[in-house]
């Protein structure tokens, strides 16, 4: 009678579960309880031979129910009954039964406009790993919510500006699982992803796959797409497909615009060897096609002429024949800027040679005319100057910006200030030209200006660079006590530059310390180099491979002059006292162990505080490895 009435409870609990899941746990249970409950059938004599089952164990009970709980409550007991106890209470049951009846209420819940604000807030303070949150464990675990296409396309666009190219390609596939719909916006976000993934061959194979994907499916890439490929396969180093697609667009009746040739020479930017070569190539095309260009591309131009070179002397030679019609004689002569033929010296004979008549004899390949000046042989440039040269210098380059009617702007007279000359006479020209357009020079142009003048040892008027900073009431920022610290050739100025930085609350870093041990190390004092390892140690600095190799090298250098005997008895007495405190100084300062971390690890872990990260789109350009992680430990990719 009692099993019949425990199965009847458990059958009417089994019908009213409010679920499927929790309708089968019942049934479950039902079978449990039979197969616990079977040995209540058996014979009284059978009953009572049992020792864990016997009544005479129990003789102060008077019902089986009252039997069956003491039973359960006895220490002594073991097997089924305690199984059974064990089995309804399953740790999965209680875990499955709380998904279901803690489901949060709809009150609970958030709008997808709500969900999407908290994403856009952690993307703004760069918190990616925070954003992806919202979805992965806000919305799907917690809050049980169904996401829309429009909050992957959120975190999709923020991983793709940051270059975190699996999470990006990781949600697109999530997207596809779950149903939603894949608009064409998601897949500019994806090619964002690879052209700014911190591997190239990476990228560009995510790139093409994607691009195989699009062909398959049909779909019609609209021009923000096209410029987003342009930017991916360029980017990557595959020049070739970035021409072709400016060339498919052109043939698909899209209307080119400065924006795609914008991203054709971001594209000749990533070829270090000869990306300057191809972006002459580009501006040639651009004016072919009756464009301006903008403020933009006249700044993306001095970046090409800044970091990349020309290329073999053949092709050089090509271009240039393309260019200005004219035919161009390489690797007879060295290049000679003041050379003025036999025919130009008479025309200008009888004239005073001002500075605009020696601006016309130069050559500018930018002019809407491109000419050769007065140039009749060049051998290979190599240096940013000379390149500058080439599209008019620094006047001329103005000039030409000027006949587009683009007014420069600071970024433009910083980048001009790499290029220049490295001599005080170029600087005063570019800060005079900035004294005329009335434009105010900011913190970096300063420390690149402090950075040319310490290149070429001009410590001094380097110095004078931070005079000028405090007149203009602006705050030096670490990076101008790190170009600052290259210029300490003693002790007691490098004592001085940290003093200075503790008084603006800045504390030193291995960056700052390595500079100003190189230059110990290069004048050979060895009290600056003890002082620079002291204060590593006393302020914790943790130590990289460029600090440590500096040490290494000058030790290296020191015992072979010592073998060689070309030191001095002063001097071999303080390279030993500098081995001595080498050894236990390497036991006692910490190693930077962050130094190789995984470009992608800030975006997997939760960033501590308010720490804000500048944009990347916003920095300049930089080379594409930050770390040490430069190959793919998987040759796997998924899509």
């Amino acid at each position: 009678m009692f099993k019949l009435k425990l199965c009847q409870e458990l059958a009417r609990s089994c019908i009213n579960s409010p679920t499927i899941f929790l309708r089968i746990r019942s049934v479950r249970n039902i079978s449990r309880t039979l197969k616990v409950n079977s040995s209540s059938s058996l014979p009284n004599s059978t009953l009572s031979s049992q020792t864990a089952w016997g009544a005479s164990d129990y003789p102060n009970t008077k019902s089986e129910q009252e039997f069956l709980v003491r039973m359960r409550q006895d220490p002594d007991s073991f097997g089924e009954s305690r199984l059974y106890d064990q089995e309804l209470t399953d740790e999965g049951d209680i875990l499955e039964e709380k998904y279901f009846t803690e489901k949060p209420t709809q009150s609970q819940r958030l709008s997808t406009k709500k969900y999407a604000d908290l994403i856009k807030g952690f993307i703004r303070d760069r918190k990616i790993k925070e954003a992806i949150d919202v979805l992965e464990v806000r919305m799907l675990q917690e809050d049980k919510v169904k996401p829309e296409n429009y909050i992957y396309n959120l975190l999709l666009g923020a991983c793709g500006r940051v270059g975190y190219t699996k999470k990006a390609f990781m949600l697109y596939n999530d997207m596809k699982k779950r149903g939603l719909t894949v608009h064409i916006s998601t897949y500019t976000s994806l090619f964002n992803a690879c052209a700014n993934s911190p591997w190239a061959e990476d990228g560009l194979t995510r790139a093409k796959h994607l691009y195989n994907i699009i062909i398959e499916k049909g779909i019609e890439p609209n021009d923000t797409n096209y410029n987003a490929m342009i930017k991916a396969f360029g980017r990557c180093g595959d020049l070739p497909m970035a021409f072709s697609l400016v060339d498919e667009m052109q043939s698909k009746g899209f209307k080119i615009k400065d924006d795609t040739f914008n991203f054709l020479i971001q594209s000749c930017i990533s070829d270090k060897e000869a990306g300057f070569r191809h972006c002459l190539l580009v501006w040639k095309k651009l004016l072919d096609k009756h464009i301006s260009p903008s403020l933009y591309t006249f700044n993306l131009m001095l970046r090409c002429i800044r970091d990349c070179n020309m290329g073999d002397l053949e092709n050089t030679k090509d271009v240039i024949n393309r260019l200005t019609g004219e035919p161009c004689f390489l690797n007879e002569a060295s290049k000679n800027l003041n050379l003025i033929e036999e025919s130009q010296k008479e025309d200008y004979s009888s004239h005073i040679v001002t500075p605009a008549i020696i601006e016309k004899l130069k050559p500018n390949l930018l002019a809407r005319k491109p000419h050769f000046g007065t140039i009749i042989s060049f051998e290979e440039i190599k240096n940013p100057e000379d390149r500058l040269i080439l599209v008019g210098g620094f006047r001329g380059f103005l000039q030409t910006m000027m006949e587009y009617k683009c007014t420069p702007d600071i970024k433009t007279l910083t980048l001009l200030m790499e290029s220049a000359p490295n001599t005080l006479m170029a600087e005063k020209e570019v800060l005079g030209a900035m004294r005329k357009l009335n434009i105010k020079p900011d913190i970096d142009f300063y420390n690149i200006l402090i950075k040319k003048r310490i290149l070429r040892s001009d410590y001094d008027e380097a110095k004078q660079v931070l005079t000028s900073i405090k007149q203009a009431k602006m705050r030096p920022n670490l990076i101008t006590y790190g170009v600052l610290s290259m210029g300490c050739t003693t002790k007691e100025e490098a004592l001085n530059l940290i003093d200075e930085m503790q008084g603006f609350s800045y504390t030193v870093n291995a960056a700052i310390l390595g500079a100003m041990l190189r230059q110990a190390c290069f004048h050979k004092q060895f009290d600056y180099i003890l002082e620079i390892m002291d204060v590593a140690q006393k302020e914790h600095i943790l130590v990289n491979k460029k600090f440590l190799s500096h040490l290494d090298q000058f030790k290296k250098k020191f015992k072979y002059l010592r073998d060689q005997k070309k030191l001095s008895k002063k001097e071999v007495k303080m390279f030993e006292v500098f081995k001595s405190r080498y050894k236990t100084w390497l036991t006692e300062v910490q190693m930077d162990e962050l130094e190789d971390v995984h470009p992608w690890q800030q975006y997997r872990q939760t960033t501590p505080g308010d720490v804000k990260y500048k944009p990347k789109d916003g920095a300049r350009f930089k080379t594409r490895h930050q770390s040490a992680f430069k190959v793919k430990t998987s040759t796997k990719h998924r899509y």
